[in-house]
């Protein structure tokens, strides 16, 4: 199969496994809500949050990983293959082990006052926080096998795993409803067993399937210099999701100690919900196209490389905006439909944080860009600082007396800045033509906000009624695609869907 068709496929597979699961997600999280309360849930969601602060690491190991493996796949050096991932597992087996006694220790001084949970709620709510941190080192344990799947582009079985898993947390949810022990804990025991079905999903069939990761081969390839290159690229790209993570799960803690109210971080809890739901939409072309420009700077073209970057940059934004502009227009309806009783300030939640993920969205092909490259010190510590500022300043403007809305705005404008950041120092440190990436993105972009804002305003007008979303939503939707069609997509871009459209049709 060809790079072209290659992506084109992945990128398929992923979308349809984006879909299933986030309409399994708009189901799950609602009948959740209703079995757990909204107190149980703000507190399942401030300790969840309190072990996340620190399970970026998780998500950097994957990104090191799948960057190496990529690269030398691209050079077609299946022996640098294997050694690097016997390093990456033993990595990730000692900061498994790491992470596990921070967090434990963390224990007594979280629940003995800290965090702000009823007295009657805090043991469940500590055994809870024991379970989330197993969880924790089962996703940890189980990044390398990922890894792996995505350099070699194996998508169809990453699709099958989190379709299975979106189905499991939607059979414990209907199950939540109708066992008569502590929902709470039963929730997160039930959450664990799913964890641990995934973490086998992944590492037998590796182990079965590729001769990368023999256990045999693991200690016999392991190498100081090797380590080291991992630990350094690893380090510095765990910095940059740290400052993500901080950033939003800090402002969870910091709204939950001054404000006071855990129906806040419930609210807080929807709108991440949300995020992580649509967050699979834009996965979905990343796991496509990320393998492929991480094997172009291998193979030492980078300016495939860069229009690979370009591409990733102007398709996620795309179906970001499609679905992102008419649901911000209708939040409040859409809520009042999917959720029976809506905690409040979550309307102006979900609509920041959507926004903010179609603002770093704009240009995030770059950080993949980036990634292949190999600077990740300057790279990191640029565009991901302004982020983590974002928590002095939440705490100084509410300290002020400033509403949840001003601090959000904050949060969104930020974001923004940090992705334009991002154009000037890849020209800096790549050799980036800004002018050609904002031609391929942004100009062909604007045409698609504007249209979607002013069709998505006007029909909002067209009635008062709660289910008009149900009519609003799907015309935007429409109107966004053909737009799209036309104006975002290039010739040679619909030329190539369009042979691959008529090739698999017959």
């Amino acid at each position: 199969m060809n790079p072209s068709k290659r992506i084109f496929v992945n990128t398929i597979l992923q979308y349809a496994r984006s879909i299933i699961n986030t309409l399994l997600s708009l189901y799950t999280v609602p009948i959740v809500l209703n079995a757990l309360g909204a107190d149980d849930y703000g507190v399942y969601t401030l300790v969840a949050g309190v072990v996340a602060m620190l399970g970026f690491v998780t998500n950097a190991m994957v990104i090191t990983t799948q960057r190496h493996l990529s690269f030398y796949y691209g050079k077609k050096d299946v022996q640098k293959v294997r050694i690097y991932f016997s390093n990456s597992f033993l990595l990730h087996l000692c900061m498994a082990f790491f992470l596990v006694v921070v967090f434990v220790s963390l224990r007594g001084f979280l629940f003995s006052g800290y965090l702000e949970i009823a007295e009657e709620r805090r043991e469940i709510a500590s055994w809870v926080y024991m379970m989330v941190i197993a969880m924790l080192v089962l996703t940890f344990i189980s990044a390398p096998f990922k890894a792996l799947f995505i350099a070699k582009e194996n998508i169809w079985y990453i699709t099958a795993v989190d379709v299975f898993d979106g189905i499991l947390k939607f059979v414990l949810a209907i199950t939540l409803l109708q066992l008569n022990v502590d929902k709470l804990l039963m929730y997160g025991v039930m959450m664990l067993i799913i964890m641990l079905v995934q973490f086998l999903a992944y590492s037998v069939y590796s182990v079965i399937r590729f001769s990368e990761c023999q256990p045999t081969r693991i200690f016999k390839d392991v190498g100081k210099t090797y380590m080291l290159q991992l630990v350094n690229f690893a380090g510095w790209t765990t910095y940059g999701m740290g400052a993500v993570m901080v950033r939003t799960q800090g402002l969870s803690v910091l709204f939950n100690k001054m404000l006071c109210e855990t129906a806040v971080n419930a609210a807080y809890g929807i709108g991440l919900q949300l995020y992580s739901a649509v967050s699979f939409i834009s996965s979905s072309v990343q796991n496509a196209i990320n393998p492929q420009i991480m094997q172009s700077e291998g193979q030492g073209d980078r300016k495939r490389m860069f229009n690979l970057a370009a591409q990733e940059s102007k398709f996620v934004s795309c179906m970001m905006a499609i679905l992102f502009i008419p649901l911000c227009f209708e939040m409040d309806r859409v809520l009042d439909a999917w959720l029976q009783d809506v905690p409040s300030y979550a309307p102006v939640f979900c609509r920041c944080f959507l926004l903010t993920f179609l603002a770093d969205q704009l240009t995030y092909g770059l950080n993949a860009a980036n990634q292949a490259i190999g600077k990740i010190r300057c790279y990191t510590l640029m565009m991901y600082t302004p982020k983590l500022l974002v928590i002095p300043v939440a705490w100084y403007m509410l300290r002020q007396g400033s509403s949840v809305f001003e601090v959000m705005t904050v949060y969104v404008v930020v974001e923004l800045l940090v992705a334009i950041m991002r154009l000037p120092y890849m020209h800096y440190a790549g050799g980036l033509c800004v002018v050609d990436f904002c031609k391929k993105v942004f100009f062909r972009l604007l045409p698609l906000f504007i249209c979607l804002t002013a069709v998505s305003c006007a029909l909002s007008y067209t009635s008062s009624h709660w289910w008009r979303f149900f009519f609003t939503i799907p015309v935007s939707v429409l109107v966004g695609i053909v737009v799209a069609w036309k104006i975002v997509l290039s010739d040679s871009e619909r030329q190539k869907i369009t042979n691959i459209i008529k090739k698999k049709v017959k």
